[in-house]
């Protein structure tokens, strides 16, 4: 899935030349924490968050001028809080998608930055804008993993599953189902492992249950079993 999938098209803006108090009006009046800045080319040029807005009502609220021009970059910040207009308060440095970018993509960058939406730009033209409720809802929406239908079925799907996703094969759990409730049996070296085989199966559409059967192995056995696979 894709940015141009989820993304919002009819997206709020501001102009640089608008006043943040105006600005301010547009994110409560949309209840929208962000504004893409657009300049006189129709290109996006900045962005303006709540966060940019809560710095003139935080600690530098207080703050004397003084105070904010004795620090190195004191000049840039008396600027963006004491400034009138967007484009003196809005972050220029902008991350940005294509509509081609994948939501995983966009959801690292989102995390990596600790940013809450990502303009989505065509051809220097902004086309949309992802947020992290857009994220949200792939989640929300997201169905079960399907399988067809029958315990013979529900079993293949998870012994193929459990290999190829978390690596454990038949050698070390097997796999029970009876009347769509699903019993996984065997000998596992973490209770992590426990924990995301349970995830798999409560994944898997059609199942009635879970039962955990599984038995951790002793640390020693781990690390002896660990020094042979390495070859010492």
């Amino acid at each position: 899935m894709q940015a141009k999938d989820i993304m919002t098209r009819n997206v709020i803006t501001a102009t640089p030349t608008m006043s943040v108090r105006n600005a301010a009006l547009l994110l409560r009046a949309n209840d929208i924490s962000g504004l893409p800045v657009i300049d006189d080319d129709g290109a996006v040029c900045g962005i303006l968050t709540e966060g940019d807005l809560m710095r003139r009502v935080g600690d530098n609220w207080a703050s004397s001028a003084k105070d904010l021009l004795d620090d190195r970059h004191g000049l840039n910040t008396y600027i963006q809080i004491y400034g009138w207009s967007v484009g003196e308060a809005m972050h220029r440095e902008v991350i940005s998608v294509t509509p081609e970018t994948d939501v995983g993509r966009i959801g690292n960058l989102m995390l990596s930055h600790k940013i809450r939406r990502v303009p989505v730009i065509s051809n220097r033209r902004l086309v949309g804008i992802v947020s992290r409720c857009d994220l949200i809802n792939l989640v929300i929406d997201a169905p079960g993993r399907h399988v067809a239908k029958g315990d013979d079925a529900i079993k293949l799907a998870i012994k193929t599953r459990l290999a190829a996703d978390l690596g454990i094969g038949s050698n070390k759990v097997d796999v029970i189902v009876k009347d769509g409730q699903v019993q996984v049996q065997g000998f596992l070296e973490s209770n992590i492992q426990q924990k995301a085989i349970r995830t798999l199966v409560e994944g898997i559409r059609g199942i009635n249950g879970y039962v955990d059967r599984t038995t951790l192995l002793p640390s020693d056995t781990v690390s002896v079993s660990t020094t042979r696979d390495r070859g010492q």
